[in-house]
């Protein structure tokens, strides 16, 4: 056979969606310059080791393909609407079908990849499909992957349709996601080892998942959840009044009710038309509290005849200037109303 030097593909899939924003997307973002720092120190992992990113919200995208360790450097990331995971998983069986050397009659190709698909919500878009293509008889023998489901909103059902190795990441936190990036950069090392010593990468053991970060996640979805279809959390998109610039809202189901409470407002890029898909508008009476607008701390909000939803100032001002349609509005009588959501 031909001299080939033969490569380990890691395959990081990230969950992007709004539900992502704040600390979680930038803990991620960090985690994955210490994944990256880790790795150049082991002269195993070093020689064998290249890795691509592949992006999922509204779309999936692979922002990174497969490169040598040292020439990778670890991308932004952006927070979008929606959770492409069917898109995701189209898109990483076109990558390992491009991107991985097959083994010949005459050339050794690369070693089985790792895939890593993090995700902390429930799919947007058609993922049936692209799962059981995945993981059907054979699909096996392409990739070994592994799935890590963060936070309250993952249905580890969907994520078992995927992959026999699911694990969950109960609270979604930036030292959780540390020490998952931690585990990860040791899982990459021990495969590299392995294989320096075999070979062959064979059979998978990774490290222990790190105690009170990962856990083996249920077969089943609970029946408490199975029975109550509401969404667990709402997202709501609306614009600092001051500087114009847009930020999420996000509000959580209290437990046995159909009323959420607010509980945090990020940061965002940007809105761009098409970023609030046609879901079922949700009714302000439903909604308690309001999260503070994160560039001016105002804490109300209210909401324009143009659907904006904008952050207020204390008090009674005189009016209101709508920052999408700079329509000047004077404070309302205080009656619910409807509020388009975001897919987060």
């Amino acid at each position: 056979m031909e001299n080939y030097s033969r490569r380990l593909p890691v395959y990081l899939l990230l969950d992007t969606s709004e539900s992502m924003a704040g600390p979680a997307i930038e803990a991620v973002q960090q985690g994955v310059r210490t994944l990256v720092g880790e790795l150049a120190t082991n002269p195993l992992a070093l020689e064998t080791a290249y890795m691509s990113v592949i992006t999922f919200s509204r779309e999936a995208k692979q922002i990174i393909p497969l490169t040598e360790l040292t020439r990778f450097q670890p991308p932004p990331l952006r927070v979008r609407p929606g959770t492409a995971l069917g898109g995701a998983l189209r898109l990483l069986s076109e990558r390992l079908r491009s991107e991985v050397m097959k083994t010949t009659e005459t050339t050794k190709g690369d070693y089985k990849p790792l895939v890593f698909l993090l995700t902390d919500g429930q799919p947007t878009d058609d993922w049936e499909q692209a799962a059981d293509s995945i993981k059907a008889p054979g699909a096996s023998k392409t990739a070994n992957i592994y799935a890590i489901g963060c936070g309250p909103d993952v249905d580890s059902e969907v994520l078992y349709r995927i992959t026999e190795t699911v694990l969950l990441m109960p609270n979604l936190t930036p030292e959780a996601i540390r020490k998952f990036f931690v585990w990860l950069s040791a899982s990459v090392q021990a495969v590299s080892t392995k294989i320096e010593a075999t070979a062959s990468a064979g059979a998978i053991n990774l490290p222990a998942p790190p105690s009170g970060a990962l856990e083996v996640a249920p077969r089943t979805t609970t029946a408490a959840r199975r029975g109550n279809k509401s969404p667990r959390q709402v997202f709501l998109h609306a614009l600092c009044s001051k500087v114009r610039k847009p930020y999420l809202m996000r509000f959580v189901r209290r437990e046995y009710e159909e009323r959420y409470d607010a509980v945090a407002a990020h940061k965002l890029e940007a809105l761009e038309e098409g970023d609030t898909e046609l879901l079922p508008p949700i009714n302000s009476s439903l909604l308690f509290g309001c999260p503070s607008c994160p560039y001016c701390e105002n804490p109300i909000a209210t909401m324009c005849p143009c659907g904006a939803l904008f952050c207020t100032p204390p008090g009674e001002p005189p009016t209101l200037v709508c920052p999408k349609c700079n329509s000047e509005l004077v404070m309302g009588d205080g009656k619910d109303f409807d509020i388009t959501r975001a897919d987060g």
